[in-house]
């Protein structure tokens, strides 16, 4: 699968923080405020990535969240969603999902 077909790179994408009282041993709460058409982040903005579930360290720093946040929005994975329609979109029909991704990064995520 080609990740050049998400194209986020001109969009300005809000993001809410939140780290529980017992961070770090327990990872931040990370979500898109933006919306964003992508396989791993749902309509409510929550993200399907490990490290911020049973892959947390209390070693991991804030830093390397957002950097593997980032890194998803270059490598989606449409084999383990949390959007489901939109993984079902990308496997059917990749240059229509390309489409739809840059579409909302237009309307929702210009600077």
């Amino acid at each position: 699968m080609s990740s050049c077909l998400w194209d986020f790179e001109d969009g300005v994408f809000r993001l809410e923080l939140f780290l529980p009282e017992d961070y770090p041993m327990a990872p931040p709460k990370v979500r898109f405020l933006t919306k964003i058409y992508h396989p791993n982040i749902d309509k409510l903005g929550r993200i399907c990535l490990d490290i911020l579930k049973d892959k947390w360290s209390p070693a991991l720093q804030i830093r390397t969240v957002l950097l593997s946040v980032q890194a998803l929005l270059s490598s989606p994975n449409p084999d383990d969603p949390l959007a489901t329609d939109v993984a079902k979109h990308y496997k059917e029909n990749e240059k229509d999902a390309q489409r739809v991704s840059r579409e909302w990064t237009e309307k929702f995520a210009s600077a």
